[in-house]
C-alpha cells in the first residue's frame, strides 16, 4: 500500500483506537472529578468510528464520556507542552477546537444545542481533558497517554433510532444544518486560531477524496472497484483540474451530519453532536455529505435514497443557499463521500477479515454509490434526471420547504421508473414536468380499487360510506373490492405506518389499493394504547381496556382512522386523516364488532357506537371521516388516480 499522507493517517488511527475495559474508563473518570467509582456508572457504549464513546451517569446525571484517539491525543498533548513553554495562541489541537466550537455553537442567538465540556474541578492548565495511559488496539503501541474528556448530554434520541422518519423530519435536519453553516461562518471570521486549527488534513475531508486511490486496491469485486474509480477519475477532472475547487465557499466544516449524531426530541430536531471530522473546507460538503448519510437513514433505506437527499437540500438551501457551482457539484461530491465510506470499509475488512459484518455494514452505503453514480454508467439520462430533482429541490418551496413534498417524495428508479418522463424531456432537450400529468379513463368500464381487508362488517360499513345505495348522485366512477393479503405488522407514528402499509399493499396486489389503520388513543395513557389497539383487545378484551385506566379520573380519549390510498406500484400514497372524541366507558351494546362498544363519542348523545345505528355511526365515526374526505378526492381526482 502506498505509505502517503492518507493510508499514514488512516493506519494511525486505527492502531491508536482506544481500547479500554469499562473499569478503566470509570476510574479515568473519577480521577479527573474525584468521585467514588460507585457514583459512575456506564450505561452503554456509543458507535464511534476511532475514539472511543461511552454515554455514563455520574451522580444521578447523563454525560458524554469521550475517550480521544491516540492521534489526536498525542496532538493535543503536544500543544499543551508547548503552550506552558510560551504563549504562543497557535498552539492548538483539534480537541482545542472542538471546545471553542461547543462554546460558540451554544450562544443564545444561534439557536443550536450540542455539546459542552464538564469542567475539571481545580484544573488550570486543562480545564477540560484528562490525560490517562489507557490500552490501545495496537499491542505494539499499548498503552498510549489519551485525552478523555466529560461533555454534557444532549438530551434526546438519535434520528438513527426513528424507525419509520417521515420527509418532513429530513428536511427539518436540512434547516438544523444550516443554522449550523451560518454560525460557524461566523466562527471562521471571528477567531482566526480557529481557523488555523481547522485547517488540517483529515482522510474523510472531501477535498482530499483522491486520496482514496491509495486504498481502492482493498476492494476485492472489479466491478465494486471501477465504480469507485470512475468517481475519482470525474473528481480529478470535473472539480480539480477544472479548477472548480476555487469556486467553492470555504469554512468550518461540522462534516459529519448523519443520522447518527442528528438529536431528536419530542419530534423536532433539537441538537447534534460529534465534531470530530471538524476541518477548514468547502463549505458545500457539509451539506453533500448529509445528503449522502440521508440516504442510508431510515427512510432512505426503504427505497427513498434519493428522495431523502432531496429532502435535507430543500431545508438546507431554504436557511443557506447554495451558489450555482456548488449546486452544479453536489452528486459528484455525495458519490465521493459513498466513495470514502465503502473504500476505507473495505480497507478495514482487508485488515481485519474475521469481521463479516464490516462487509454488511458497507452494503447499503455501495447500493446508495450504485444508484447515485453507476445508474449513470448504464443509462445516460440517469444523471441529467437526478440533478434535475435537486434543481427542484432547491428552487421549489424555499419560503416555506414543508408546505409541500410530493415534488420530492418518490420511490427510487430500481424500484419503479418514475423519473423516466423527466428524463425523456431532458434527453430531448426540454424541462422536467412540475406536477404530474393527468391520464384519462378510455373506456367505460369503472377501474377497481381494492380494499385491504379481510373483514366483512369493515367492508360493509366502508361501502356504506363510499358508494352509498340509496343515492345515484353520489356513486363513485370506481368499482370497491376487496382481498385480505397478509402485511407486515409496523410500528410507528400512524401516518408514516399507514404510507408505508399502503405502499406494500401496492406493490403486492399490482395496482390500485386503499388501506385503513385505526387507533383508539387514551389521554390518561398519553395517546396509547393507539394503532396497537388490536392486540390490546386481543389480549385484554373489553374490560382489561377499561382497567388500563382505572387509576385516572381521565377517561378521554379519541378514535382514530388513518385512509392510504395509493394508485399503483411504487407511487405516491396519499392519506387521510379522520378523528372523533369521545369517552372510555364500560362496555355498552353489541359486543361483535371490536372496541365499538366501549368508545361514547362527544357527538353521541351519551350512545356507544355498539348503540348507534348505522348511519348516524357513519356520520360523526372516525372512520366515516376519514373515507368521506377519501371520497372527496376520488372525485376529483378522477381523471389523474388511476
Amino acid at each position: 500500500m502506498t505509505t502517503d499522507k492518507s493510508s499514514n493517517d488512516e493506519v494511525m488511527r486505527k492502531c491508536l483506537k482506544p481500547d479500554p475495559s469499562q473499569s478503566e474508563v470509570i476510574a479515568a473518570i473519577c480521577q479527573n472529578y474525584h468521585q467514588p467509582e460507585s457514583s459512575v456508572k456506564i450505561l452503554k457504549e456509543l458507535e464511534s468510528y476511532d475514539d472511543r464513546n461511552y454515554l455514563i451517569e455520574m451522580k444521578d446525571k447523563k454525560y458524554l464520556c469521550k475517550v480521544y484517539n491516540g492521534v489526536e491525543s498525542q496532538k493535543y498533548i503536544s500543544c499543551k507542552d508547548l503552550a506552558a513553554k510560551s504563549s504562543d495562541p497557535a498552539a492548538l489541537s483539534s480537541i482545542h477546537l472542538y471546545s471553542e466550537i461547543f462554546s460558540h455553537l451554544n450562544q443564545e442567538k444561534y439557536g443550536i444545542k450540542t455539546s459542552s465540556p464538564v469542567p475539571i474541578p481545580s484544573s488550570i492548565a486543562a480545564p477540560h481533558i484528562g490525560i490517562h495511559t489507557l490500552p490501545v488496539t495496537s499491542k505494539e503501541h499499548s498503552p498510549s497517554k489519551l485525552a478523555v474528556q466529560l461533555l454534557e448530554w444532549v438530551e434526546g434520541v438519535t434520528l438513527a433510532s426513528i424507525p419509520h422518519l417521515p420527509i418532513e423530519t429530513l428536511i427539518e435536519a436540512g434547516q438544523y444544518l444550516g443554522k449550523v453553516c451560518l454560525a460557524l461562518d461566523d466562527l471562521t471570521v471571528s477567531s482566526p486560531v480557529a481557523k488555523m486549527t481547522a485547517d488540517r488534513y483529515h482522510a474523510w475531508d472531501g477535498k482530499n477524496t483522491l486520496d482514496l486511490q491509495a486504498f481502492v486496491s482493498c476492494i476485492g469485486d472489479e466491478n465494486r472497484r471501477a465504480l469507485v474509480q470512475s468517481v475519482l477519475d470525474s473528481f480529478k477532472k470535473d472539480i480539480i483540474e477544472a479548477g472548480e475547487d476555487s469556486k467553492f465557499r470555504r469554512g468550518i466544516l461540522q462534516a459529519d451530519f448523519n443520522d447518527a449524531n442528528i438529536i431528536l426530541k419530542d419530534g423536532k430536531v433539537s441538537g447534534v453532536i460529534d465534531f470530530g471530522d471538524t476541518t477548514l473546507s468547502w463549505r458545500v460538503l457539509d451539506v453533500s455529505v448529509a445528503m449522502a448519510y440521508a440516504m442510508l437513514s431510515s427512510y432512505g433505506k426503504k427505497d427513498r435514497g434519493i428522495s431523502a437527499a432531496a429532502a435535507i437540500l430543500r431545508g438546507f438551501n431554504s436557511i443557506y443557499p447554495l451558489q450555482p457551482e456548488e449546486r452544479k457539484h453536489l452528486r459528484l461530491l455525495m458519490a465521493s463521500r459513498l466513495s470514502c465510506s465503502v473504500t476505507l470499509g473495505a480497507y478495514s475488512y482487508q485488515q481485519n477479515p474475521q469481521n463479516e459484518y464490516l462487509l454488511l455494514h458497507a452494503q447499503p452505503a455501495w447500493d446508495m454509490l450504485d444508484l447515485m453514480w453507476g445508474s449513470g454508467q448504464t443509462d445516460k439520462s440517469m444523471p441529467a434526471a437526478i440533478d434535475a430533482i435537486f434543481d427542484v429541490a432547491c428552487d421549489a418551496c424555499v419560503e416555506n420547504p414543508f408546505s409541500q413534498c410530493a415534488d420530492i417524495s418518490f420511490p427510487d428508479p430500481s424500484i419503479d421508473d418514475s423519473m423516466s418522463s423527466a428524463r425523456q424531456l431532458i434527453m430531448d432537450g426540454g424541462n422536467p414536468p412540475q406536477k404530474r400529468q393527468k391520464i384519462s379513463i378510455l373506456n367505460d368500464e369503472k377501474p377497481v380499487i381494492t380494499f385491504v381487508t379481510g373483514n366483512k362488517k369493515k367492508l360493509e360499513e366502508v361501502k356504506r360510506i363510499l358508494c352509498p345505495s340509496n343515492d345515484g348522485s353520489r356513486q363513485l366512477p370506481f368499482i370497491i373490492s376487496n382481498k385480505k393479503i397478509d402485511l407486515p405488522e409496523l410500528q410507528g407514528d400512524p401516518i408514516e405506518i399507514a404510507k408505508e402499509k399502503c405502499a406494500l399493499a401496492a406493490k403486492e396486489i399490482g395496482g390500485p389499493v386503499v388501506t385503513e389503520d385505526t387507533s383508539l388513543c387514551f389521554t390518561a395513557l398519553r395517546y396509547m394504547p393507539g394503532p396497537y389497539i388490536k392486540w390490546f383487545l386481543d389480549k385484554c378484551g373489553h374490560k382489561g381496556l377499561n382497567d388500563m385506566i382505572a387509576f385516572s379520573d381521565d377517561k378521554s380519549g379519541y378514535a382514530q382512522t388513518v385512509v392510504g390510498f395509493c394508485p399503483g406500484p411504487g407511487k405516491e400514497v396519499v392519506t387521510f386523516d379522520g378523528r372523533t372524541e369521545g369517552t372510555i366507558v364500560s362496555p355498552r351494546g353489541s359486543l361483535d364488532f371490536g372496541w365499538d362498544p366501549i368508545f361514547q363519542p362527544d357527538e353521541s348523545g351519551g350512545l356507544t357506537y355498539a348503540e348507534m345505528e348505522k348511519s348516524a355511526k357513519d356520520s360523526i365515526s372516525h372512520r366515516g371521516r376519514a373515507f368521506e374526505k377519501f371520497r372527496s378526492y376520488l372525485l376529483k381526482e378522477a381523471n389523474s388516480i388511476i
